[in-house]
């Protein structure tokens, strides 16, 4: 019987993180939403102004842009100029350049971490107000470090994750049509659902007669 391997996303901590992350998104979209709504009606048709309402916005603003970005790298789904899936079809190949990738991400991310630490740090020292309402600047800037150290969490979380899986099953990525590994991974991984590369061209071959057909 196979040993089960630690799965963190069935884990109550995993849950309860997703969670808080999608509270605060919703908050931080339907406050703020609510708010330049509620100062557009009070202008144009009451004729009155809503104190402080650019501040409000500014406070659920930020939580709601950071954990936006928190949410992506928890889906892995952030906008990726990715060409490698259309010149590249050894599986095995991309997927290593993915998890360089992935690497690189993390330590562009840890760099910025540092520096939203360090700016946190400052405006707890500082603690500065806002104009009108008196809000402490660090709850909305607060967001930046609590932001960059998720995404830190997720991307370390994914790499650790991919590489397990490039060293059990030879890939982690989902195989796109034309894909193929080496016959040296095939001996190797006899369960891999992934075609050689004479057995992507043959299936290619056989696509392309059934069309002419």
């Amino acid at each position: 019987m196979p040993a089960k391997h630690f799965d963190l996303t069935q884990t109550a901590f995993w849950n309860i993180l997703q969670n808080i992350v999608k509270v605060l998104m919703i908050t931080g979209s339907v406050v703020s939403t609510a708010a330049m709504c509620y100062s557009v009606i009070l202008r144009y048709i009451f004729k009155a102004n809503f104190y402080g309402s650019d501040e409000v916005i500014m406070l659920f603003a930020f939580w709601l842009y950071f954990m936006g970005a928190v949410y992506g790298s928890y889906e892995d789904s952030h906008i990726k100029a990715d060409l490698l899936n259309v010149y590249i079809k050894n599986l095995r190949t991309k997927d290593i350049l993915a998890l360089v990738a992935q690497v690189l991400t993390i330590v562009v991310n840890t760099i910025v971490l540092v520096w939203a630490w360090r700016y946190f740090q400052m405006e707890i020292k500082k603690w500065g107000l806002s104009t009108a309402l008196k809000i402490p600047l660090v709850i909305p800037k607060s967001a930046v470090f609590f932001g960059f150290l998720l995404m830190e969490f997720y991307h370390v979380y994914y790499l650790i994750h991919n590489i397990l899986l490039f060293r059990r099953n030879g890939h982690f990525s989902e195989p796109h049509k034309g894909d193929y590994v080496t016959d040296a991974v095939k001996a190797k991984y006899p369960d891999i659902d992934v075609p050689t590369r004479a057995e992507a061209a043959r299936l290619a071959e056989e696509e392309g007669k059934e069309e002419d057909e």
